[in-house]
């Protein structure tokens, strides 16, 4: 039994997606469903006092490459994230920090 192929016609196209069809992310298809936050991989207890002396906690917040891990996943505010930044590079300037690893290639 032969296949039997047709040309499609100008009028053939598909018509747009509506706002509401589909939408997921950005209209990129799916199911449309949302995934919820992640989960932060460390939180900042109350009363923790951000400084540079504090080297346990200011290595939680660095991964191995000796980088910051964002506000997303540290779960700290900016006022926070700014005081870890300031910390960290006053302890990597005093030599309690690694100022990065050799692990590179």
């Amino acid at each position: 039994m032969e296949r039997k192929f047709t040309k499609k016609r100008i009028g053939d196209k598909k018509p747009f997606k509506k706002d509401g069809d589909n939408a997921g992310f950005g209209g990129r298809g799916g199911d449309g469903a949302r995934r919820g936050p992640r989960p932060p991989r460390m939180s900042i207890p109350k009363g923790t006092e951000i400084n540079y002396k504090n080297i346990a906690f200011l290595q939680k917040c660095l991964t191995e490459r000796g980088k910051l891990f964002s506000r997303r996943l540290t779960s700290a505010n900016a006022t926070q994230q700014r005081q870890i930044c300031v910390a960290v590079k006053i302890a990597r300037f005093l030599g309690l920090l690694p100022v990065g690893s050799s692990k590179r290639k």
